[in-house]
């Protein structure tokens, strides 16, 4: 049996993320992601026959070669990789691929079907199965079974499906506790080549070494996604992994992606130590809580090569923390990115303007926080009321969500939630503001053109400007 992985984007259509619970416009990086979850898909698929992956974001090809691709590799099904901001188009391409070949089986996953279940299947009634949740094992089960030609799909945990009877929806599927069990994404899948920093040019990977949090901040969506335990791939595990990257692909830069990466101390020094001692020579960035730094964990990470930790910091009001679950203080946020600057680790913070007790007055202080702080690089981000999240809950409830469409819900985006005390317009324009006085101050301008970064890279950074629509101009399909 054949299998057909496909990131659905078109050329000359916007490129999007699409990764695990994470899906925003590829411009928020400069960068399209490498779809490592879609390359562990087809690692697994080899199980049952031939796979092929096609990763639209790099790859230019048109709705004609997409079908001319179908028609030579004449797959049993396609599989399509979703989001929220990107299910217009996503969709799009899947009516289109089930018209022209209505024997082949189109099957979506991502978040979208995770949050929305039967509603989000229902608006979509050319599709034949979509995935909820985690997808690998509900993957493997199911194409178990179609390579045996079985047709009932009952025993398949985490599944939506047509029947003569309408959708079925399957009982959820537990989170899968021992990670090591999955293989490591063959990355012969991938174009490696084509995934390459913003700052530096350098090819790049994910690995992924955790998933889920302990934490409930009404905002997130990695609850639903990943659950609240925190599941951790071993050391061995994650160091044959980094071996095989460097070893059969020549990488040598890496995002450690998880969602808390230094949660777990005794996980996170024993891991940058088995780097250290293995002399990897690597590259590479996490993000975490500002909560879980210290000096001890940044001497580490650094000298295992990390050179850039993402923080999630949201908001400088203590009140606005306290409403989103957050679980942190504004003096964490100052001591973390104070002694990441002692021990100069390069810093990038994640704001969100437009939380429940936002106004103009916490908005303005938040961007002087952040002008302030040290910062070298930072995202800002709306508040999104996204279905099964205590804020989606709170904001419909209070007639606060104004979008017309599933798209607009979008991270990174325009806002679509007002509140009892800020209209999106105002959201936006807070956001819009910390973004010119952020990163157009003189200062910032002149040491990243002449000490951290060139031109050519520096321009690239501009269209972390166009992903957020603050100069005014869009570039569609950009990288």
């Amino acid at each position: 049996m054949k299998t057909y992985l496909l990131n659905p984007t078109l050329e000359g259509q916007e490129l999007y993320i699409r990764e695990g619970r994470c899906m925003q416009k590829a411009s928020s990086w400069a960068s399209a992601w490498p779809p490592i979850s879609m390359a562990l898909l087809a690692t697994m698929a080899r199980a049952w026959g031939e796979a092929k992956l096609v990763d639209g974001n790099v790859e230019k090809i048109s709705l004609q070669d997409l079908f001319n691709d179908l028609k030579t590799f004449q797959p049993d099904w396609v599989v399509i990789n979703t989001g929220f901001p990107s299910i217009d188009s996503d969709m799009g391409v899947a009516k289109e691929i089930k018209q022209a070949f209505p024997n082949i089986l189109v099957m979506a996953f991502g978040v979208y079907f995770t949050m929305l279940e039967k509603e989000g299947f229902a608006n979509y009634p050319f599709l034949d199965l979509a995935m909820m949740g985690e997808p690998e094992i509900t993957f493997q089960e199911l194409g178990t079974l179609l390579a045996q030609g079985k047709k009932s799909f009952s025993s398949v945990k985490g599944l939506l499906y047509k029947t003569d009877q309408g959708i079925a929806q399957n009982p959820d599927r537990p989170f899968l506790d021992n990670l090591d069990q999955l293989p490591h994404a063959d990355r012969s899948f991938l174009k490696n080549d084509c995934y390459r920093l913003p700052q530096n040019n350098h090819v790049y990977t994910l690995i992924n070494t955790a998933r889920g949090c302990p934490y409930q901040c009404i905002y997130c969506i990695v609850q639903t996604y990943y659950g609240n335990k925190i599941r951790k791939h071993s050391i061995p595990y994650v160091m044959e992994e980094l071996k095989e990257c460097i070893e059969r692909f020549g990488l040598r830069e890496f995002l450690f992606w998880e969602e808390v990466f230094s949660l777990d101390k005794k996980y996170l020094l024993d891991l940058c130590q088995a780097i250290t001692d293995a002399k990897l020579n690597i590259s590479w960035a996490a993000t975490t809580r500002v909560g879980t730094i210290d000096d001890e964990v940044v001497l580490a990470m650094k000298k295992a090569g990390c050179y850039l930790i993402g923080l999630g910091i949201e908001t400088s009001s203590q009140d606005i923390l306290d409403r989103a679950k957050k679980k942190q203080t504004v003096e964490d946020v100052k001591r973390a990115v104070a002694v990441c600057k002692r021990h100069k680790l390069s810093t990038m913070g994640h704001f969100i303007f437009g939380l429940p007790g936002e106004t103009k007055k916490t908005a303005e202080a938040t961007i002087r926080f952040m002008v302030g702080l040290g910062l070298d690089y930072m995202q800002s981000y709306c508040a999104v009321p996204y279905p099964k999240t205590e804020l989606g809950a709170l904001a419909k409830s209070k007639n606060w969500i104004h979008a017309r469409q599933w798209s607009q819900y979008d991270f990174g985006g325009k806002s679509i939630m007002s509140t009892d005390t800020l209209t999106c317009g105002e959201v936006d324009n807070f956001r819009s503001k910390a973004f010119r006085r952020f990163y157009f101050r003189p200062f910032f301008v002149m040491k990243k053109l002449f000490t951290d970064l060139s031109i050519l890279q520096m321009l690239r950074i501009a269209n972390f400007g166009d992903w957020m629509n603050l100069l005014g101009f869009r570039r569609k399909g950009s990288k």
